[in-house]
């Protein structure tokens, strides 16, 4: 080989080895915060049924963008909740009933540990327990969602700046009135961690720190989502880094069959994507994104002209269940006062009064009334609608699989592509980096 030979040879491997080592060039990041918005349960059908009731399109039918989710488990099975919240959370499938692991035990790496390390603010909120499936999903890795007391731990362990929502009992040990059996006080322990927890929504309004919990209880003192999502806004959006805020409105998820209650979830959900929505026009630079993490009944609507009949239904099918008598001798009563059904069919009567499940035969009998059919009374594969509002909204339109979710949230973000998995061992026991405080309280 020539000098020349060699030499141009040399210049050619120097030029590949400066090429291979040089930073790969990443698109500006288009915006700073997210506020991802996932109702549990939620498919066209809630959407067509709202429209249908109160005349008009719902807010999250005014965003930018729009698409639908596929959200099929692995395998391509009908999902839960659990499964469902690990795609969303990490971008990737896994098996029902596992939070944020691979099938083989390995922890994924989730959007908010992701945006957490990127110096963004984090919250979690929810009108469900902190450790059920949905926030769990975003917050712990465990192999079965059962696993309340280490979901419960390692959501404590987290260094999430904001967390809303109930399930108190796993937070305390046994002594101090709770369900821990292991002794661990979570509550003090936060609470030495700079943390501020709350209990009432009293407490919520009033809090002064930045970091702060919620352990709220069924009741008269319980926030609102919108209280709750107010409250975490306020803390984590004058981040200079920006944010991440995943809200859970779980209702829909239990009203398959109940025509009033998914009504009044749907009207819920519609005012709290409003305000998420102003919040994110007014700020600039938040991707507002509106999913669902399945949909739940499979709600058709056939008789879209009879559907305003719900707005007289004053509560849900469980709510006029429990004001009928021992012997059922008041259902006439009952439908008229509270569903404003002044003409029941002597068929409609006996339906309710003969039925297993008193719940269930008013739900069937509003249903036929205001032209509604449930395909089933669970989780069904449907595809859910995804609706984007704000910077990097396009990326979010058309046909999608529900892991597609925040692979594009992390793009529109500018984050570094993200290794498969999370700190920690390959079984839903990770090994986290607790702050000091909560590494004194034993935890």
């Amino acid at each position: 080989m020539t000098h020349r030979v060699r030499f141009t040879t040399l210049v050619l491997i120097t030029l590949l080895i400066a090429s291979a080592c040089a930073p790969v060039a990443r698109a500006a990041p288009q915006a700073d915060s997210v506020i991802l918005f996932v109702c549990d349960g939620f498919g066209p059908g809630h959407i067509a049924m709202a429209r249908a009731a109160i005349g008009r399109p719902l807010a999250v039918e005014r965003a930018q963008f729009s698409g639908t989710a596929i959200t099929t488990s692995l395998g391509g099975g009908v999902t839960d909740s659990a499964a469902a919240a690990t795609a969303l959370a990490t971008g990737h499938k896994t098996t029902n009933g596992t939070l944020s692991l691979s099938p083989e035990g390995q922890p994924l790496k989730t959007i908010l540990e992701r945006c957490r390390e990127a110096g963004k603010a984090v919250a979690v909120i929810t009108t469900d327990s902190l450790w059920g499936a949905t926030p769990a999903g975003f917050l712990a890795h465990a192999a079965s969602r059962g696993r309340k007391s280490e979901i419960a731990l390692q959501a404590a362990q987290s260094q999430t700046d904001v967390m809303l929502g109930h399930g108190s009992g796993q937070f305390l040990p046994t002594s101090a009135g709770g369900e821990r059996t292991d002794g661990k006080d979570l509550v003090a322990a936060l609470r030495a961690a700079a943390y501020e927890v709350v209990l009432t929504r009293y407490e919520l309004l009033t809090a002064q720190k930045q970091r702060l919990v919620g352990l709220f209880d069924d009741g008269p003192q319980e926030p609102e989502l919108r209280d709750m999502l107010i409250a975490a806004l306020c803390r984590v959006g004058g981040d200079p880094e920006g944010f991440f805020v995943v809200i859970e409105h779980p209702g829909l998820d239990g009203d398959p069959g109940d025509p009033s209650g998914a009504l009044a979830d749907m009207l819920e959900i519609d005012e709290l994507a409003a305000i998420a929505t102003d919040w994110a026009r007014a700020h600039g630079r938040t991707l507002l994104v509106v999913t669902g993490d399945h949909d739940s009944g499979g709600l058709q609507v056939e008789h879209a002209e009879r559907v305003p009949a719900l707005l007289k239904v004053n509560g849900s099918a469980s709510d006029l269940a429990v004001r009928l008598n021992a012997d059922r001798t008041n259902i006439a009563q009952v439908m008229s006062e509270f569903a404003g059904v002044t003409d029941l069919t002597p068929a409609e009567l006996a339906e309710i009064k003969q039925a297993t499940d008193a719940e269930d035969a008013i739900g069937v009998v509003l249903s036929a009334r205001v032209g509604l059919k449930w395909a089933a009374r669970g989780h069904t594969a449907t595809p859910v609608p995804v609706y984007a509002f704000g910077p990097g909204a396009e990326a979010f339109v058309g046909a999608m699989d529900n892991t597609d979710i925040p692979k594009r949230i992390a793009t529109v973000l500018g984050l570094e592509a993200a290794s498969q998995a999370a700190p920690g061992r390959a079984d839903s026991r990770i090994l986290l980096r607790p702050s000091l405080a909560l590494a004194g309280a034993g935890l």
